[in-house]
């Protein structure tokens, strides 16, 4: 038996063999990423049988960085001095309580009221911006704001606002970044509609809603240390569902994918 012959012609058997199978795999992965990604076209069609309708989604988006920040350490100074017990939590939260409750300028419970509030009372309260008013629990919440930009559902860059019955602020609590600064490389965003359609392909988004507003902001992306945080450029969507009630949906404005808020996010690239 001649072995160099036979050597020979398994080489080439296998190399045949391993052409056809790499030739398969290129097949069947082109096949799974036109599964995958459906063209704009058919997500908007899609988006018109479902009844999901949107409008004004902003345009011409400017390139962002991401940022970073330190997590303030608070002291007794940052406080009131008059009418109040301060405690301090761990360093990062400053708890601060009326002795006597706060009366609000205006109409109780209104966006302008608390925000003047803030403003007045709060250290650095013009630093935040309202996200939410909850009539039911006597609370409002604010995130901190960057370059006009709102960090989305950071523990250390809020203040909850709480009230009584009346209407008059009986105590807050405030955490915050010191130091935010960006990365030197801005990043490309993703549009707001290829958000929107990374919400639906993703089955986020329920039928007969409507988006009520799309805008940019932060949200936490990784933990730099113990004291400091990273931020990435972040679409908020909120829409209203067909019962009235109000969703709130984060996309990752660089990299795509639907956030999950209070959750691990990936590394930085």
């Amino acid at each position: 038996m001649d072995w160099n012959k036979t050597k020979t012609i398994f080489i080439i058997v296998f190399s045949i063999l391993n052409v056809f199978l790499y030739s398969l795999y290129l097949d069947r992965y082109t096949e799974a990423e036109n599964l995958e990604e459906l063209p704009e076209s058919s997500v908007d069609e899609k988006l018109k049988d479902d009844k999901i309708t949107y409008s004004n989604l902003p345009e011409n988006v400017q390139d962002m960085p991401y940022i970073r920040g330190d997590i303030k350490t608070f002291t007794a100074k940052e406080a009131p001095k008059d009418n109040v017990r301060v405690n301090i939590q761990d360093g990062k939260q400053l708890q601060v309580a009326f002795e006597k409750p706060a009366a609000l300028a205006g109409e109780p419970e209104s966006a302008e009221a608390l925000t003047a509030f803030l403003e007045k009372e709060v250290h650095k309260g013009t630093s935040y911006g309202l996200w939410e008013i909850d009539k039911e629990q006597n609370k409002a919440v604010f995130f901190q704001i960057f370059n006009d930009e709102m960090l989305y559902f950071s523990e250390y860059g809020k203040v909850t606002v709480y009230w009584n019955e009346d209407g008059d602020v009986v105590r807050y609590e405030q955490t915050m970044f010191t130091d935010i600064i960006e990365n030197q490389e801005s990043k490309k965003l993703l549009s707001a509609i290829t958000a929107i359609h990374t919400l639906y392909q993703k089955n986020a988004l329920e039928p007969n809603l409507t988006i009520t507003k799309t805008e940019l902001g932060y949200s936490m992306h990784v933990q730099v240390s113990e004291s400091r945080q990273m931020f990435v450029p972040t679409w908020h969507i909120e829409a209203e569902l067909s019962d009235g009630s109000r969703q709130d949906y984060f996309v990752n404005a660089v990299k795509d994918g639907v956030i999950e808020l209070n959750q691990p996010q990936e590394a930085v690239e």
